[in-house]
């Protein structure tokens, strides 16, 4: 694999940063990122990491080696080439060995002042923003500006239609979380790609790498940058790691993000001091997630939280236990929470409390807070229904065995 021919775009009130990908799996294509023209000073028009980063995952897949004709960080090659691929390799048992080569290296220091983040409106975004902005004391450590990328997470794209969805979705969740950066008088970059076409496996994968690459788009900007972790605490990272492995790369993520980190910006993965349920009972008194809460993965074009998917499910289960979940019925809709997900969700979570960590701690709390819940007869009975019979059974009879198992 050769990536080459960086170049810099100015189409109208956008910049875009742009590279060739020449693979024999992948033919010829082109790799870009681009932001608005009042960003596009933080556009690292010098150096390859930010693709480098981004391909390195395809590239293992595909047991290619890749040759950057252009400039890369000396510290990122290296640890690539020694420490990140081995690690990657015991993460996904189909990455294979390979050899990353530059045509130049660089240990220039880039003169930077930022300290980002992530702003999604989600959990971890805000327990991070809470941390390391509200309560952060030290300037040299305080969050000055946030970061919003179109790296995968709107979602896939693999044909127009879904690249056109994602896009759109993008630019509502801008759109609609912009007002709280704006409160605060920091910066807000959006950040749009196609790096997402070449990650087919899906956004959860890889989203480590999907975002480092963003990061590393923007290195003018930044000399740190907080990586809000996926909810795992570190007790947890090592108690279910294998559950996680080629599922989620997240779950080195405290190993990972400093041997990507580069001589100019250091990536810090922040949150895992908690569990997701410590998190949100960081978080649940701070008054901007009462407006701005945003967890949402359902597969809708709009910002809204659809109310149903899994971690709309989570952080409602979470607030039902602590007695909150009234407060956030303008960000959720209870109702139909309650009709479509409670407890098809409810009963999954004791099914998995023995094998996944964040099953475990939503039982946890119920339980610890008093809430009734099913016995593991009446999930596996309720599971069994929605997987088994739900195709040939009517609606009202799907209703009416509903509650008869919610009664009991």
């Amino acid at each position: 694999m050769k990536i080459f021919n960086l170049k810099t775009i100015k189409d109208n009130s956008e910049v875009k940063l742009s590279v060739s990908i020449e693979s024999e799996q992948l033919g010829l294509k082109e790799l870009w990122f681009s932001t608005t023209e009042k960003y596009a000073h933080g556009l690292c028009g010098n150096r390859l990491d930010g693709f480098l980063v981004g391909m390195i995952f395809p590239a293992m897949q595909y047991g290619e080696d890749i040759h950057l004709e252009g400039c890369v960080s000396k510290k990122l090659l290296f640890n690539l080439n020694n420490y990140v691929i081995p690690l990657l390799m015991v993460f996904s048992p189909s990455a294979k060995r390979i050899k990353v080569t530059a045509d130049e290296i660089s240990t220039e220091r880039l003169n930077c002042r930022g300290v980002g983040t992530g702003f999604s409106g989600g959990v971890d975004s805000f327990c991070t923003i809470y941390d390391r902005y509200e309560l952060e004391k030290d300037p040299d450590y305080k969050i000055n500006s946030f970061l919003f990328l179109n790296v995968g997470s709107h979602g896939i794209g693999n044909t127009e239609e879904e690249r056109i969805f994602a896009r759109t979705k993008f630019h509502n969740r801008y759109e609609y979380l912009s007002a709280f950066p704006k409160e605060l008088d920091l910066d807000f970059i959006p950040l749009d790609s196609n790096l997402h076409q070449f990650h087919p496996w899906g956004h959860q994968l890889t989203h480590s790498l999907t975002t480092v690459s963003g990061v590393f788009i923007m290195q003018n900007l930044f000399n740190k940058y907080y990586f809000a972790s996926t909810g795992f605490s570190y007790l947890e990272l090592l108690k279910y790691y294998e559950a996680y492995l080629n599922r989620d790369v997240a779950i080195f993520d405290p190993t990972l993000l400093p041997l990507l980190s580069t001589e100019s910006l250091e990536l810090i993965a922040d949150g895992t001091q908690y569990s997701r349920i410590e998190k949100m009972l960081h978080i649940v008194d701070y008054e901007p997630v009462h407006r701005y809460l945003n967890v949402c993965v359902g597969v809708q074009e709009t910002h809204e939280n659809c109310s149903v998917c899994s971690k709309c499910s989570r952080t409602l289960m979470t607030l039902n236990s602590i007695g909150r979940l009234d407060e956030f019925a303008h960000l959720f809709n209870i109702g139909k929470y309650k009709k479509q997900a409670e407890l098809r969700y409810v009963c999954q979570q004791v099914l998995l409390q023995d094998k996944d960590p964040f099953a475990r701690a939503s039982i946890k709390l119920a339980n610890e807070n008093g809430v009734k819940l099913p016995s593991c007869f009446i999930c596996l009975i309720f599971i069994s229904l929605i997987n088994v019979v739900k195709a040939s059974l009517p609606p009202a009879m799907i209703s009416k065995i509903k509650t008869i198992l919610k009664q009991n």
